[in-house]
């Protein structure tokens, strides 16, 4: 039962993005409403005094609209569905907080029926009913969070000194979200809360340079295609010249520490 828990919600969350099946509906952003509630077990003083012992609102606010913006999701239930499985997820080793042990959120479309009504749906998920599968690549780990017929949403775990190699996507939309400071993109270093949303045929790489394990959040829309992880190589790697990402860059959390 919810009443038996601890909650933390996040209110008055107003989103746009492409959301909808209707061929109107996936060419112009369109107003969302969210409310998103994180249940805890009932445990006295389990809240610590930091960050990495409770919630940090502004991760779990980017990190839905993140998502949102580049799933470009056709049903409400399928959006619900991949941030309920997100949020429910083992917190990254870089980035530690206190995970729910369930989430309810409440999606509303206010314009999606012209004044007529305002069409939401509201689901409740527990992590004991999510599982995550794990992939092994040539950088390091994937973390499966969810996957649907619009996108799929990854964790990518990069070990210290690792790389993911000079590559690009000719079929798949791409946003990569990078969890902490410490990573290099393009030979630059990569701010924590920023995102890279990168359009077809852009080559990028990361490094790690640091000693710690360091993730990206990434969303593929459609979900990964392995024969679209184009690696750059032989005669074009000694070509390649770097593009700077700033342009396609856009932060989603972290404004208020600036």
């Amino acid at each position: 039962m919810i009443k038996d828990f601890d909650t933390v919600g996040l209110t008055a969350m107003h989103l746009e993005c492409i959301v909808g099946i209707h061929p109107h509906e996936r060419l112009t952003p369109q107003p969302l409403k969210i409310e998103l509630e994180l249940h805890f077990d009932r445990r006295p003083n389990a809240f610590g005094k930091t960050l990495s012992d409770s919630v940090d609102y502004s991760v779990v606010a980017g990190e839905v609209a993140f998502v949102f913006e580049v799933g470009k999701f056709q049903l409400l239930e399928t959006a619900a569905e991949a941030i309920c499985q997100l949020l429910l997820a083992p917190a990254p080793p870089d980035r530690p907080s206190r995970r729910p042990d369930a989430v309810t959120i409440r999606i509303q479309k206010p314009i999606a029926l012209k004044g007529l009504a305002e069409p939401w749906i509201a689901i409740t998920r527990h992590a004991s009913e999510v599982d995550y599968e794990k992939e092994i690549n040539h950088f390091g780990e994937v973390d499966i969070l969810h996957e649907n017929d619009d996108c799929g949403i990854y964790l990518l775990r990069i070990p210290p000194g690792a790389k993911i190699l000079a590559h690009f996507h000719a079929e798949m939309d791409e946003g990569e979200l990078v969890i902490s400071d410490g990573l290099t993109l393009q030979n630059i270093p990569a701010k924590s809360g920023v995102a890279h949303i990168w359009p077809k045929q852009f080559v990028h790489e990361y490094h790690n340079p640091t000693d710690i394990e360091r993730s990206i959040l990434c969303v593929n829309a459609p979900k990964f295609i392995p024969a679209d992880e184009r690696l750059v190589e032989g005669d074009d790697l000694q070509r390649l010249v770097l593009e700077n990402p700033a342009p396609h860059a856009k932060r989603f959390y972290g404004l208020e520490t600036d």
